[in-house]
């Protein structure tokens, strides 16, 4: 079982016993307002997507708690080619913990070294620029705007932000912290 520890979490596959609390999650309108998640809104669409994406692949990960073995979120690639989307998203009460940042380092070792990837890139909205900040704190280089989408709920158009990590800086920056 692939499984990756850090100093307050366990980064897991996930399980059909995360089921009730992934749901929470991603049926919080606040959690996925800027995810590709945005438009599961009942339990019935939820356990479509549980059952037919979360489970039983190498690209989904829990980020599960280690004090209390609480779900509070997930880790995802999405494989286009050689390149990996990453996707996360985390429960309210774990948001400004610095959670996602410290799952990062693994979860990018984990997609160069075990999913091949050539590089590693996600996208936030502009209006959200925290999560920009988060993918910085995850060594990952801005790439500034990569287009705009219409805002679902009022038509004002969005800027999409993404940032990249390419294997090759990967293994510089990863060198250079082991030579220090």
């Amino acid at each position: 079982m692939r499984q990756i520890i850090t100093e307050r979490l366990i980064i897991r596959p996930i399980k059909v016993t995360d089921h009730d609390e992934l749901e929470a999650i991603l049926l919080d309108p606040a959690v996925v307002r800027y995810t590709r998640y945005r438009d599961v809104k009942t339990p019935t669409n939820f356990t479509a997507i549980f059952e037919s994406h979360f489970l039983n692949t190498a690209y989904t990960f829990g980020i599960e708690t280690k004090d209390e073995h609480k779900l509070i979120g997930f880790y995802e690639f999405h494989p286009e080619e050689t390149t990996g989307i990453l996707t996360y998203a985390l429960a309210q009460s774990a948001w400004g913990k610095g959670y996602v940042a410290e799952v990062g380092s693994g979860m990018m070792a984990y997609g160069f070294n075990v999913l091949n990837f050539d590089r590693i890139e996600a996208h936030y909205a502009s209006l959200n620029p925290r999560s920009g900040k988060v993918m910085k704190k995850m060594g990952m280089n801005d790439l500034g705007s990569i287009g705009t989408f219409p805002s679902p709920h009022t038509g004002e158009v969005r800027q999409v932000m993404a940032y990249e990590l390419t294997k090759a800086d990967w293994l510089l920056n990863n060198n250079q912290e082991q030579a220090v």
